[in-house]
């Protein structure tokens, strides 16, 4: 027996159905005639008893749709079946060209286009929205002078009051017969759905590794019991919401990537709770579309310690990195494209090469794929080795004290499973440069005069300001080291390639400090120009101390383009070098360097400076502005 239930509205239809099942040779579960005012509950009554297909006509069908979640398979009158109808309709009237009224549901028909053509019968069609509408449509039909009004059972009584001719719409087996061999249909893919959902929670259930299924909307569809016990949460739990409300830190525009087809594969690391996975990615793609993802998640061993060495004991004396992926400020897609590297390579237990100007964030994304990595249980060294002498250089790193013998451990001992950061690694003496190799590559440490084998597990993450390929070229630094460094590279761009976050940045810092010091400073667009062109070598770092001092040492409530360039000028002014002797350059502008000079000869009466230059006081007050120069008030 089919799982099937079929409503119906009248007896004859109902006669028609049973036809049609003795000659399919099939029953289905339920199979009753019905009142519009009883269809919904007569439908939850048979899902309760586990019909899951519904037939239905008309209004009933309708309205099962609106308030119930279950298929539901209309039945819409054949043109055939109508055909039969106008047929009857001419031997009621006696009419060769009858013109005759449909007041119906639009759900009804198969289709009513050209029907008059095919049945020579002049056709008006009154379509309901509500059943309440029946009367007034029935007096329209009249009033438009047709002969015959065909419709529902409400249309019939109507019309049967007021002694005017009507014909039931009658479904026939043909309607039925589609529609019953449409909800088998319905059955049998769901049956094949729940197989491959069975199938799939089999793999959930079985599989090692995590495993998170997501629709096109990143909202979680399943999860498997890996994921529930790292999340200590259950499925239930979870399923319908957004994936990066749920996993903190995961890389959701990455997973965007991959459902937009930008992407075929995806690959990141997250964490949850202190267990660090690896997160591979692919697109479900249906039909040329793509329906969502499959997320697998494998766990990566942290870095293993001796017995006795916990954790806790190596993030001693402060060892810690306390910022991650999100504490990144920048949010370019050349800087989203270094994080997503970034992401990639933190689960890797090799050095990992950071190129980036003073002030571009390399120490917070160092510290994020630290923690990132099999490393985050282990401490977090930074050594910045460009204020060190190269005999510095080697007790800090590898512990030498006097006559080159172990005094201390080094910075390489003390982060054993954990890392150390090496900043500004093109300043590294060449001796330490070997040793830093020999120690980090092939776990040889110089002891009494000779290498000794130690199998110490830490990482290496290096940054430099400068092209290390250029001091290899130089001889200035070791090709075996280079090469080691180098394979995970990844390069900052300067904030001064990305006038959109200069200007945003901008904003974000007036803001702090106007807040600060209780100030309104405001910028203008002309000045926001300036900024946007200036070099910012020290790039975030340059940016907001600057944007302090502006709201300090503004007198006006909007920061003119003249006031920005003047305090450039004066907090970082350009040294020229003439016959051996370095000069400040007080403006690169010949125009603001007249202006100045004149100012400073007529013992600031602009006036005088005016007429000097042959310009009106109001010119000069302008181009004073423009160029920052002195008091530009024009009182």
């Amino acid at each position: 027996m089919e799982r099937i239930a079929i409503l119906l509205p009248r007896q004859t239809i109902l006669e028609y159905a049973n036809a049609v099942l003795d000659k399919e040779g099939t029953k289905v579960q339920i199979l009753k005639v019905v009142e519009n005012s009883s269809a919904v509950s007569e439908a939850k009554a048979a899902v309760e008893a586990g019909v899951r297909v519904i037939i239905a006509r008309g209004l009933q069908a309708t309205l099962i749709k609106e308030n119930i979640n279950v298929p539901v398979v209309e039945m819409p009158i054949t043109v055939r079946e109508i055909g039969f109808m106008i047929l009857k309709a001419r031997n009621m009237l006696k009419k060769d060209h009858p013109s005759i009224g449909i007041i119906a549901f639009e759900n009804m028909f198969e289709s009513l286009d050209e029907l008059d053509e095919l049945f020579d019968f002049e056709l008006h069609f009154y379509k309901l929205t509500e059943l309440e509408e029946t009367r007034g449509l029935v007096s329209q039909a009249i009033k438009d002078g047709v002969d015959l009004i065909i419709g529902g059972v409400k249309t019939n009584q109507i019309a049967f009051e007021i002694g005017f001719p009507s014909l039931f719409m009658e479904t026939g087996e043909e309607s039925i017969r589609k529609a019953f061999q449409m909800a088998v249909h319905i059955l049998e893919l769901a049956e094949l759905e729940n197989q491959n959902k069975a199938q799939l929670d089999t793999l959930l259930d079985t599989s090692f590794s995590g495993i998170i299924k997501i629709n096109a909307y990143q909202e979680i569809v399943a999860i498997n019991r890996v994921i529930e016990q790292l999340l200590g949460k259950s499925s239930a739990e979870v399923i319908g919401f957004p994936i990066d409300k749920v996993f903190d830190g995961i890389d959701a525009e990455g997973i965007d990537g991959i459902l937009s087809g930008r992407e075929e594969l995806y690959s990141t690391s997250f964490s949850i709770k202190d267990q660090l996975l690896m997160v591979i990615g692919a697109p479900i793609q249906y039909d040329g579309h793509y329906s969502g993802a499959i997320l697998t998640c494998h766990k990566v061993r942290s870095a293993e310690r001796g017995e006795g060495q916990s954790s806790g004991t190596k993030l001693m004396n402060g060892h810690h990195a306390p910022r991650n992926f999100f504490h990144i400020l920048r949010e370019s897609g050349e800087m989203k494209r270094c994080i997503k590297q970034a992401r990639s390579y933190a689960i890797s237990r090799n050095p990992v090469l950071i190129y980036g100007e003073t002030g571009t964030e390399k120490e917070i994304l160092a510290e994020a794929i630290h923690n990132n990595s099999p490393q985050k249980g282990g401490p977090f060294i930074a050594v910045n080795v460009s204020c060190l002498s190269p005999k510095e250089q080697k007790e800090v790193l590898f512990g030498f004290g006097e006559e080159n013998k172990k005094k201390q451990k080094g910075a390489l001992e003390a982060a054993e499973f954990g890392t150390v950061f090496l900043e500004e690694v093109d300043c590294l003496s060449l001796e330490c440069q070997y040793l830093l190799f020999k120690a980090v590559h092939d776990r040889l440490f110089w002891e009494q005069n000779s290498m000794i084998k130690r199998v110490l597990s830490v990482r290496l993450i290096a940054a430099a300001g400068k092209e290390l390929s250029y001091l290899v070229k130089q001889g200035n630094f070791r090709e075996d080291l280079y090469f080691y460094l180098s394979a995970l590279k990844i390069g900052l761009p300067p904030l001064r390639k990305e006038p959109e976050e200069i200007r945003r940045f901008t904003g974000l810092y007036l803001d702090k400090y106007n807040a600060a010091y209780s100030r309104y400073v405001e910028i203008s667009e002309a000045a926001l120009k300036v900024m946007e062109e200036y070099f910012w070598e020290g790039n975030l770092l340059q940016l907001e101390s600057f944007c302090e001092r502006l709201v300090l040492s503004a007198h006006r409530r909007k920061a003119e383009e003249g006031m920005v360039q003047n305090l450039l000028q004066e907090l970082y002014p350009v040294i020229r070098e003439e016959n051996g002797i370095s000069q400040t350059v007080r403006s690169q502008n010949p125009e603001a360097l007249r202006i100045e000079m004149l100012l400073e000869r007529c013992k600031g009466r602009r006036t005088e400076v005016a007429e000097a230059m042959n310009i009106s006081t109001t010119t000069l007050w302008r181009k004073m502005k423009r160029y920052g120069i002195g008091d530009w008030d024009c009182n």
